[in-house]
């Protein structure tokens, strides 16, 4: 296969650690997956299956997490939905404004509005799966601290079962 940069030829390595920016967060790691690596420019283009489990178990992770969600992380969860910004500035009760400010990282979240988001992903995205709210969700919410862990990292095996699982990094 041909390089999407270069044209030039491609080899497949197995068992590689990709970090996933193309997900809209800088601490997204994918372990033991295929990518392709151009042996002409040294580009890397990650080989992932069931990009919408991914995608799901990325925002299941966020809403799990103790610690506030940054803007791109609330951010990040609103595109999961499938929704415009200002649908859901609407479903929030907020000014696009604010919503805008809040996922650029220029406003912090505040816990109310970081807890709700959470709690209103969970509710829509069970919702579009057919499934029931995750047991112990609303536990979790409860545990949401003030303080931000900064170097958390959040790391995906997809050949763990279920299809995707995840460790954080301390």
């Amino acid at each position: 296969m041909k390089c999407e940069l270069c044209n030039g030829e491609t080899i497949i390595k197995s068992g590689q650690t990709y970090h996933y920016v193309e997900s809209g967060l800088d601490n997204v790691y994918l372990e033991n997956i295929e990518v392709r690596v151009c042996q002409s420019c040294d580009a890397v283009a990650p080989r992932i299956s069931c990009i919408l489990d991914l995608h799901a178990t990325i925002g299941q992770t966020l809403t799990a997490q103790t610690y506030p969600l940054t803007g791109a992380e609330a951010c990040f969860l609103r595109k999961e939905l499938g929704m415009k910004s200002k649908d859901w500035a609407a479903y929030l009760h907020i000014d696009k404004t604010a919503l805008a400010l809040w996922e650029s990282g220029e406003q912090g979240l505040g816990l109310q509005a970081d807890l709700l988001m959470r709690l209103l992903y969970l509710n829509l995205s069970s919702a579009q799966r057919g499934r029931a709210l995750p047991t112990g969700s609303v536990e979790q919410l409860a545990a949401v601290v003030t303080q931000r862990t900064e170097g958390r990292s959040l790391f995906i095996n997809p050949l763990q079962p279920p299809q995707y699982a995840y460790r954080a990094a301390a």
